[in-house]
């Protein structure tokens, strides 16, 4: 541990394949528009928070979640592309604004077969809306059990 900085660790939010966010069909998060961070694509529903700390947002179309780390990161999870268009039909949120959340725990259930008979890519995304406050980011990506195996790891900048 470097004097003064701690290195953090966001968690797979659900089993799958974690990939770099270039992967991802779109631009917004494959060219890192909105921050660093990663993506699972999923082999299961269930979504949980890769980091402890409040939920700061669930989007009206509950497909979408900021959480304020308890390190002061903002960190969003997006399940999916272009699920806004759903409004907000197959998710379940587990969680509200302003509620405190640990790292692992379950933000929403997404029917992700309703998602794919849709035509749309199921892909979990995960990203560090304020990349300014971190550094020495490493990533593990393959496979990767939900809420239990770190994916993207880094230490916070000092300031």
């Amino acid at each position: 541990m470097l004097f003064g900085k701690k290195q953090i660790c966001l968690l797979s939010p659900c089993t799958g394949k974690s990939v770099p966010l270039s992967a991802v069909p779109d631009e917004v998060f494959s060219l890192g528009m909105l921050g660093v961070g990663f993506a699972v694509e999923p082999v299961e529903g269930r979504i949980c928070s890769p980091v402890g700390g409040r939920v700061e947002n669930v989007a009206e179309s509950k497909h979408a979640f900021t959480v304020l780390s308890d390190e002061g990161l903002d960190v969003l999870v997006h399940v999916g592309v272009d699920t806004v268009s759903l409004g907000g039909e197959g998710f379940t949120p587990k969680v509200r604004a302003g509620q405190r959340i640990k790292a692992g725990e379950a933000l929403v259930d997404a029917d992700m077969e309703l998602i794919r008979q849709k035509g749309l890519c199921t892909d979990v995304i995960v990203i560090v809306t304020t990349p300014e406050k971190i550094e020495n980011t490493e990533y593990k990506f393959g496979s990767t059990v939900g809420a239990r195996d770190a994916v993207m790891c880094f230490r916070t900048k000092k300031g």
